[in-house]
């Protein structure tokens, strides 16, 4: 699911943008007070960076009630990241009851805006079946528009549907063609996936030291998934595991170093 996180960048920009139209003081003096915090004057997209803030609790208190409000004032302006927040808290049950299909409506309204997030998600919503009929075909066709805008986190899951064959014929070379262009964009979920492959040998030759090199990617960005891979191919002698950085391994418990002291 979404989570509450804001880039760096996103996190400059809506700063400044805060600063500048003098939204940051009001939002702090409305804390204290019932004094409207908009005025008719403020653009959709400054509406919806405080909306973002109040959701996000970045610079005021997190308050979903606030933060559903001000998306629905930007939204009913026609500005589609705020109709896409719209359908994530729909989705979520934030600010307003759960409602799958009007979360829905509202993303899909976003992404037809051309918004590449809210397409993103419309394909996850096609593959969960959530508000919507389970459909894998009509997945791929959102995940590819995102993919086309920009997507990495769609780029990689267009390489799942073509590795399980999930609403396409099953392609590893396509599933590899994929992943590999999320990975080059740095996502560890698309370098875990290629890591995959290769220890798998789908597509690919099997091959565990190019499998490691790949989990490794992964794992040095966080991806526990991908240290307890590594784990595991220590384990089973599958790679030789003189300087390996140690890897915590949440599913045994285990590190790297413990491993060895057990195997002596």
């Amino acid at each position: 699911m979404y989570q509450r996180k804001i880039t760096p960048l996103i996190q400059s920009l809506l700063l400044a943008t805060l600063f500048s139209s003098g939204l940051m003081a009001a939002a702090c003096s409305a804390e204290s007070s019932n004094t409207k915090i908009l005025s008719n004057q403020n653009t959709a997209a400054e509406i919806y960076e405080l909306g973002v803030a109040y959701y996000e609790g970045d610079s005021v208190p997190e308050d979903d009630d606030k933060a559903f409000e001000l998306f629905q004032k930007a939204a009913d302006q026609g500005y589609a990241p705020a109709k896409h927040y719209l359908g994530i808290m729909y989705d979520e049950g934030l600010g307003v009851n759960q409602n799958y299909q009007k979360a829905f409506e509202w993303v899909k309204q976003a992404a037809n805006q051309g918004d590449s997030d809210a397409q993103y998600r419309i394909g996850i919503m096609y593959y969960e079946g959530s508000g919507v009929e389970q459909n894998y075909q009509k997945a791929m066709e959102w995940y590819v528009l995102a993919a086309d805008n920009g997507s990495f986190d769609a780029q990689n899951n267009i390489g799942n549907l073509y590795e399980n064959g999930y609403g396409v014929p099953q392609s590893y070379t396509e599933a590899l063609e994929w992943y590999t262009k999320a990975a080059a964009q740095g996502l560890d979920l698309a370098q875990l996936n290629i890591g995959g492959l290769y220890e798998n040998g789908y597509g690919v030759p099997q091959d565990y030291d190019t499998a490691f090199e790949w989990y490794k990617k992964a794992a040095d960005q966080g991806n526990q998934e991908a240290s307890n891979r590594i784990g595991r191919l220590v384990m089973n002698d599958k790679i030789d595991d003189t300087g390996i950085t140690i890897y915590s391994t949440q599913e045994t418990g285990l590190t790297l170093g413990d491993i060895e002291d057990m195997s002596q």
